[in-house]
């Protein structure tokens, strides 16, 4: 992960218990054996001083965010070294999420985290249909299930769990069996090319079992718990949208309108 966004999430950690301080050398530091995170991050924003690079780190992210269409959860004031929490709820989550990251037993959890901040971004219906579920556990039950929104009824076979579904997002335009599904797989872990071509694989083959709508026409996604930039995925043209927690941040605006 790079150090601009270690460095967001020990701002998010401080800002989640002290809404507005100023953060010191030894705030910034990750633990005893490790060197100074000021430190490494002058060397990842070529900085000369603390201050350079807090500020070129700072810039990135409000960058950043902004690529998300959306805004830097805290602001920063340069002469006194600040910062002010401006979306406490974000930068919980973030505190909250960042702590389970690549345990496994928590996959679970991160699912569920996730799907509640999807309600931020999304509009239409959310449903999180990943394993280990607390209803609808059996095969005939889940397939039922998913043929309300528009599957065959066919999608879990021999010993599948989820069929490669996590959390499904029916956006809401048409009506089923013609209503198209945006597919989010969610991976508890850093950026993983390979992690995601087998989870879009699995999801893809379920989709194709969709009774009213071809596969192509509904949208797979992978979120994972990181943060996702253009030079951190491959220059190819990718088959799936690649989501991080950013991608879960608060829209500037729920929706905007252009004509030209």
């Amino acid at each position: 992960m790079r150090k601009a966004f270690e460095f967001f999430e020990v701002i998010a950690e401080e800002l989640s218990v002290q809404p507005s301080r100023v953060l010191t050398r030894k705030d910034l530091q990750l633990n005893p054996e490790q060197a100074p995170l000021l430190d490494e991050l002058k060397d990842e924003m070529g900085s000369q001083t603390t201050e350079d690079a807090i500020h070129s780190a700072v810039e990135f992210l409000a960058k950043h965010f902004q690529s998300k269409g959306s805004q830097l959860p805290f602001a920063y004031d340069e002469p006194t070294g600040r910062f002010t929490a401006t979306d406490l709820e974000f930068l919980n989550f973030v505190r909250d999420i960042s702590s389970i990251r690549s345990l496994g037993k928590k996959s679970r959890d991160f699912e569920l985290s996730v799907l509640q901040r999807l309600q931020h971004r999304a509009t239409g219906t959310l449903h999180r249909v990943g394993f280990p579920r607390d209803h609808k556990k059996l095969r005939e039950a889940f397939n039922e299930h998913l043929k309300e929104l528009g599957f065959n009824g066919q999608v879990l076979l021999g010993h599948e769990k989820d069929g490669g579904l996590d959390i499904l997002w029916e956006l809401p335009i048409g009506a089923i069996p013609h209503r198209p599904i945006v597919s989010v797989q969610c991976k508890n872990g850093e950026f993983d090319i390979g992690q995601a071509d087998q989870s879009v694989g699995a999801g893809s083959r379920s989709l194709g079992l969709h009774r009213g709508l071809q596969a192509s026409v509904h949208v797979p996604c992978v979120l994972f718990n990181d943060y996702i930039f253009p030079t951190i995925v491959v220059s190819k043209p990718l088959n799936f949208v690649p989501l991080g927690l950013s991608d879960l941040s608060r829209p500037m605006t729920p929706v905007s309108v252009e004509a030209i």
